[in-house]
């Protein structure tokens, strides 16, 4: 009488544990390689936010100080505060440890900006030119160009920008911003190095470092 071949308990035991491991291994490269294409991504994301957020700041740095077609000794000014205010366009408040608090520029309104102007520059552009207080109108023959403050405020992981009283998140994730000057002498300002460090909550990437260098046009 002839034996009959056939599986055994322990051909079947060991056929499960191989497809167990190669289902293991195959899930383990699926995860690495989910986890890549997420870092990716977010490395992707928090380099366009630099992006935006440093060619935003490069646009107001650059326009600090500039205050229409004539030289700031023939502006009048109506009131003694602008004078004070258009003396220092650009001032930076540092906290202890050289980590940006403040940044505040003050330059002609830029197109589409909503609300009302700090002052307002009346001029001629030929020979006159007067500053008033928010709102003004221009006679016939001049120009009235808005004059708006703007400020940038690091509030924990936030960089907020705001006019007045009224500030709204411009990037999250902030890991670290500063602002050092480039001077062209002892006494000149040329222009402003931005360092920014942007980070992910969830660690899936490293701290992401950029820089840019931004020169003033009335430097």
């Amino acid at each position: 009488m002839s034996r009959q071949g056939g599986v055994g308990l322990v051909e079947v035991l060991l056929a499960l544990s191989l497809g167990l491991l190669l289902i293991l291994a195959a899930s383990r490269l699926f995860l690495a390689a989910s986890q890549n294409w997420q870092a990716q991504g977010v490395a992707a994301q928090l380099q366009e936010d630099a992006r935006l957020t440093l060619q935003r700041m490069a646009q107001d740095i650059r326009m600090s100080g500039m205050f229409g077609c004539l030289r700031a000794d023939a502006i009048h000014h109506v009131h003694p505060s602008s004078a004070q205010a258009f003396a220092q366009p650009l001032e930076i408040t540092r906290a202890a440890d050289g980590q940006l608090q403040q940044l505040s520029l003050i330059s002609a309104e830029v197109a589409g900006a909503g609300g009302r102007p700090n002052w307002t520059l009346v001029t001629d552009c030929i020979a006159q030119a007067r500053v008033y207080p928010e709102g003004q109108a221009a006679p016939a023959g001049q120009y009235a160009i808005p004059i708006r403050r703007q400020t940038y405020r690091v509030d924990g992981a936030s960089l907020m920008l705001g006019s007045g009283a009224s500030y709204a998140p411009l990037i999250d994730n902030l890991g670290e911003l500063r602002v050092d000057i480039v001077r062209r002498n002892p006494n000149g300002i040329a222009g402003l190095r931005l360092s920014l460090t942007l980070i992910d909550p969830q660690s899936r990437v490293r701290p992401q470092q950029y820089q840019l260098t931004v020169a003033l046009r009335n430097g």
